[in-house]
């Protein structure tokens, strides 16, 4: 599966937190750039999911499930 863009992180993200994240902002660590989730890249094809930066490939967010627990992960946002 090719890269999809941060909608396909929405259902899981309301899941979990209740609302929609596709219009949360965020800021790259890697290259400044400003968005939202909604303009992330997003890889689902891994042990879990991985958005990354539309400009610099950053790592912006990771989220993985396990014996039915989330871990969500925000390593390229400071």
């Amino acid at each position: 599966m090719g890269p999809l863009d941060g909608n396909a992180m929405a259902g899981v993200m309301h899941d979990l937190l209740a609302r929609d994240m596709t219009t949360m902002g965020y800021k790259c660590a890697g290259c400044g750039r400003s968005g939202v989730m909604a303009e992330m890249v997003v890889y689902m094809s891994g042990p879990g999911t991985v958005g990354r930066c539309r400009d610099c490939d950053t790592i912006l967010l990771m989220l993985t499930e396990g014996h039915g627990m989330y871990c969500v992960d925000l390593p390229g946002m400071p």
